[in-house]
């Protein structure tokens, strides 16, 4: 003989069970839109540089390819006097010979950047102006991410 399931949702029988009820859904609900408000102000929200109203595309482009510039020089204190503090730490030969190893030990002479594209980003109250640059070498194009400060201070550098 089978037995009958016993309904997942069941009526408020006391007017108490029916206050508790409403209780729970008014927490889930505020629970809910809490969590999507956290996430939408964590997410990175982007647009055009040319949009922007903190930064100037072309200094945001010059800035890139003078980072650039320094890079291919090996000019690391030039890198430092143009980097936030926690960045000015890590540009030295060793951390850079680093990251150019992981995209090929031989990159061959430096030809030119081929490409600039930037955009302006807001994550967590933070605005950073990113270049993404294309750089043509000999042997291989390497590809920077570079993301800038208010202060037009480097922040952030990726290379790959």
């Amino acid at each position: 003989m089978k037995t009958k399931k016993k309904p997942v949702f069941q009526p408020a029988k006391t007017e108490e069970q029916r206050k508790k009820r409403i209780r729970n859904i008014i927490i889930t609900a505020v629970i809910l839109v809490s969590a999507t408000l956290m996430c939408y102000f964590v997410m990175p929200k982007n647009k055009d540089l040319s949009q922007s109203s903190i930064f100037d595309q072309a200094e945001v482009e010059a800035q890139a390819g003078k980072v650039i510039e320094y890079i291919n020089e090996e000019n690391f204190d030039g890198l430092k006097e143009m980097s936030v503090e926690d960045m000015a730490s890590i540009m030295n030969k060793e951390r850079m010979d680093e990251a150019k190893a992981r995209v090929s030990e031989d990159w061959g002479e430096y030809q030119s950047i081929t490409d600039i594209t930037t955009t302006e980003m807001t994550q967590r109250g933070v605005t950073a102006a990113v270049a993404y640059v294309s750089a043509d070498y000999e042997n291989v194009q390497v590809r920077y991410t570079l993301a800038f400060d208010e202060d037009m201070k480097l922040a952030a550098l990726g290379i790959q």
